[in-house]
């Protein structure tokens, strides 16, 4: 009898405990058979309880999961045929296949996707869960007031958005606006302002081009009244299509220098954007020294016994073989560059490529620069340029790649064919770009290392906030940095 006793005490505190637990699976299964023969659907029954209990069905307690079983039984939550609406919120004036974007609907529920047909007010909408049809005074109306960066004021319904842009049907015609031009935005859905901020243009995920990858250039300029700074150079974009860069540290060493850099060529759709440009750099009294350390895997040195070595082989520098009467150079650079930029197919962020092809002056009168001979405790040495066919012209031609991992970092690599390219180890590099090689500060010509026509690099590029990056690789520089000030 005790027994018995004791085993009906514990069953009574179990199921007093229980009362005070989450729903159990059995009492979901029940309720959502009993909604959907009450008319509900998956949303509309969510909707209910939102409104009825403040909660949805994976919070509800098992108090609250016997209530609404007794509801239904009792006939208290009745029967309904139609869909459940948030009362006061305007409906959908406008609805046509090929509008894409973020869609609001009266039960509270947002999809993204693409209206694909409308037939017998029920709306096809395709999403990346599958496609579904809707009726079509499900859909809450999208209106928007959007003033631009030129005091232009847009009021329309929101036809369709991307990353990048928006596009409103006003009164007088179809809009589009540039995400990045907006100054003042408000939004309604349903009639309702939505207090959520709009975030105008990232300088991750896509909306910012990468203007260089490694050293070589994109087709992508920087946008207008637009200023960056990186380790080797800094920019200013005089509007969408030009910009003009300096290498600041030959400016310190007395060689003013500008590169300008002009997109000729630019298609762009929500999915995809091509773009060509062309670019030269001039310099108006660069350092010989550069040059000569550049290319010392081109510079031979031959010694009594016609043993010959480079340049970069041996421990001179590039001040030790030029002539004393050399006089630094006007010196010219031009590039031609094509890139291509899509929406990854997985539909997260997007990856691109770019091609391009640089040459240079730089062996104009090359001849006259070294001395005849050099000497050292060791041996004596004539100098003279490699007769080598591949280093008659200077040349740079190069493939480059990047893939959004997230939207705060990329995958970046670069391949290239090039006879100015030595490997040097980053002991090295920072020798380099302190200017203690005997080159100047603040660039990448060091006379050592080792000499590789062709190469290839890849790293991470980070967005630490909207404005800047730092970049990590395997190859001289070996860690890069951005900086952009928008609306500069």
């Amino acid at each position: 009898m005790k027994t018995v006793k004791l085993i009906l005490l514990l069953m009574l505190t179990d199921m007093v405990v229980a009362q005070d637990g989450s729903i159990l699976p059995g009492q979901k299964k029940a309720i959502m058979t009993m909604a959907q023969s009450s008319g509900y659907s998956t949303e509309q029954w969510n909707s209910y309880l939102i409104q009825e209990y403040g909660k949805g069905m994976d919070d509800l307690s098992r108090n609250e999961g016997a209530e609404i079983i007794m509801a239904f039984q009792s006939g208290t939550i009745a029967m309904r045929s139609t869909p459940v609406k948030r009362i006061g919120l305007e409906t959908a004036s406008l609805l046509e296949p090929g509008m894409k974007k973020l869609f609001h609907f009266q039960d509270g529920t947002i999809r993204n996707g693409e209206i694909v047909s409308i037939e017998d007010d029920l709306v096809a909408l395709r999403t990346t869960s599958g496609t579904f049809k809707i009726p079509s005074d499900q859909f809450l109306s999208e209106t928007a007031d959007i003033t631009n960066k030129r005091g232009e004021l847009f009021k329309g319904i929101v036809l369709g958005e991307t990353i990048e842009e928006f596009i409103i049907r006003t009164s007088y015609g179809d809009a589009i606006i540039q995400k990045r031009d907006i100054r003042t935005m408000k939004r309604y859905h349903g009639g309702v302002l939505d207090k959520k901020s709009e975030d105008r243009r990232k300088f991750y995920q896509g909306e910012a081009q990468l203007l260089n990858i490694f050293m070589d250039p994109t087709a992508f300029p920087l946008i207008g009244n637009t200023f960056y700074l990186s380790g080797l150079s800094l920019g200013y974009g005089l509007t969408d299509r030009f910009m003009l860069t300096t290498k600041f540290g030959s400016n310190f060493s007395g060689d003013l220098n500008l590169h300008p850099r002009i997109r000729f060529y630019h298609r762009k759709s929500a999915e995809k954007e091509v773009a060509a440009t062309w670019g030269f750099g001039i310099h108006r009294s660069f350092n010989i020294n550069s040059i000569i350390a550049k290319y010392s895997h081109a510079i031979n040195l031959t010694d009594i016994d016609d043993n010959v070595k480079t340049l970069e082989q041996s421990d001179f520098d590039a001040d030790d073989i030029v002539k004393r009467s050399a006089e630094n150079t006007l010196y010219a650079e031009t590039f031609l560059v094509f890139s291509s930029r899509s929406v990854n197919p997985t539909g997260r962020g997007k990856m691109g490529w770019s091609a391009g092809a640089k040459v240079s002056n730089a062996f104009v009168n090359r001849s006259t620069w070294l001395k005849n001979s050099i000497a050292n405790p060791d041996s004596s040495y004539d100098l003279s340029w490699s007769s080598d066919v591949k280093y008659k012209v200077p040349f740079r031609c190069w493939l480059s790649l990047e893939y959004d991992l997230r939207t705060n970092l990329k995958f970046v690599g670069s391949a290239w064919i090039d006879n100015g390219y030595k490997t040097t180890k980053l002991s090295q590099t920072i020798g380099d770009y302190l200017g203690t090689d005997g080159t100047p500060a603040f660039s990448l010509d060091s006379p050592r290392g080792e000499a590789s026509m062709i190469d290839f690099d890849f790293g991470m590029l980070y967005a630490v906030n909207d404005n800047f990056r730092v970049g990590v690789h395997f190859q001289q520089p070996y860690i890069d940095f951005y900086w952009e000030f928008f609306e500069f």
